[in-house]
């Protein structure tokens, strides 16, 4: 055959395969064979480790390696020839980059294995069908390793027809710039999130005014029961994350609002690219790790003051400990509040990068296209 067609599962664009086809070979994937999930093959891809298609705990087929154990028709491409499984075929690592020294060792997924094992057998077309790598792992990692090997395909002259709804698939940078969030998005996100800002805001001030009247009390009178002041003074804390968790939410959606509105007022037009809101996630990434040894810090130096105010020997030294005990507390809540800020920036930013994303698959004829009103629910 001069056709090969590599058939995922995902399920839009594997229903425009015709199995019926006689005129190419069909490559498949782990256990849609021995699961019949697809109907037939000409060959299988299993290129994980013994452990897990040894395991009768597979949750997509648990009959899995007893298919491997007594498959006699089809070869099964993996990462070595093993003995329990009779037509296993090791995989032509170096074969294939002997034969293509200009490539990369880059193999991401099971899909590039294959893509690099058609070229090396001379395959002059190859078609892909229900490899769309929509999850989180296979989108940031695995996606690259197979589009890497459709372009060395093309590269040596290879026909590739890949049958997919995001892959490959994009307005062209530059040219089609317009592929951006509409600035109503980030105004509707304000408005959402203004509706819980102020009940935060409450919350944080009624469990500070708690912790500060336990210690109020306790100045006036040292058999007041401190039994509660620890789980106050979290509590007051967390009350401190939450609102400002929030409150970063909303600065984030505020200030490209304020950059679109800066735009519109110099070129009549904006633009935001997904890099702002990546660089935005990952800059308050960075900045939580730093903040949480502050609040080990804060929580330790809260610690030693709580152990001193409960040992306060008289009257004139336990006002002196009040007053640091609860200055500690609010360099406690400041500290915790700040990574709640840090927090709220990047989740906000994240949203945001999964809201361009959506926006990109939506992309048709290099128009952008608004999201719909439902979609600016809050996370």
């Amino acid at each position: 055959m001069r056709t090969v067609a590599i058939v995922g599962m995902y399920k839009a664009t594997v229903a425009e395969f015709d199995f019926n086809r006689s005129d190419c070979d069909v490559w498949v994937f782990n256990e849609t064979i021995s699961g019949n999930k697809l109907p037939r093959a000409d060959a299988v891809f299993q290129m994980h480790r013994p452990v897990i298609w040894r395991s009768k705990t597979n949750r997509n087929d648990p009959g899995h390696y007893d298919w491997l154990q007594n498959n006699r028709t089809l070869p099964v491409y993996m990462i070595d020839k093993y003995d329990d499984v009779p037509m296993s075929v090791k995989y032509p690592m170096d074969e294939v980059l002997k034969a293509i020294p200009q490539a990369y060792r880059y193999f991401t997924s099971s899909v590039s294995y294959a893509l690099a094992l058609a070229i090396y057998q001379g395959y002059e077309r190859i078609e892909v069908y229900g490899v769309e790598m929509e999850t989180e792992t296979e989108y940031g990692h695995q996606r690259d390793g197979v589009t890497y090997w459709v372009g060395v395909a093309q590269g040596r002259g290879i026909e590739v027809d890949y049958h997919s709804i995001n892959v490959l698939k994009s307005p062209l940078y530059g040219f089609d710039g317009d592929t951006t969030l509409p600035i109503e998005l980030f105004q509707e996100r304000v408005n959402i999130l203004q509706r819980s800002i102020s009940e935060a805001l409450d919350r944080y001030k009624e469990r500070k005014e708690a912790a500060t009247a336990l210690i109020e009390a306790y100045r006036k009178d040292a058999k007041t029961n401190l039994e509660n002041l620890s789980s106050l003074v979290v509590a007051q804390g967390q009350a401190a994350h939450d609102y400002n968790l929030v409150d970063g939410a909303i600065q984030v959606n505020q200030r490209h609002i304020k950059a679109c509105e800066q735009m519109l007022k110099e070129t009549g037009n904006y633009f935001l690219s997904r890099q702002i809101y990546e660089s935005e996630k990952s800059g308050a990434v960075t900045g939580w790790q730093a903040q949480s040894y502050k609040i080990n810090e804060a929580a330790a130096a809260l610690e030693v003051k709580e152990k001193e105010l409960r040992e306060a020997s008289n009257k004139d030294r336990r006002n002196v400990l009040c007053d640091e005990f609860l200055k500690a507390v609010e360099t406690y809540a400041h500290t915790v509040g700040k990574a709640g800020l840090l927090t709220g920036i990047g989740q906000e930013s994240n949203l945001l990068c999964t809201k361009h994303d959506q926006m990109l698959r939506m992309f048709d004829g290099g128009r952008s296209v608004k999201l719909q009103e439902a979609e600016c629910a809050p996370a």
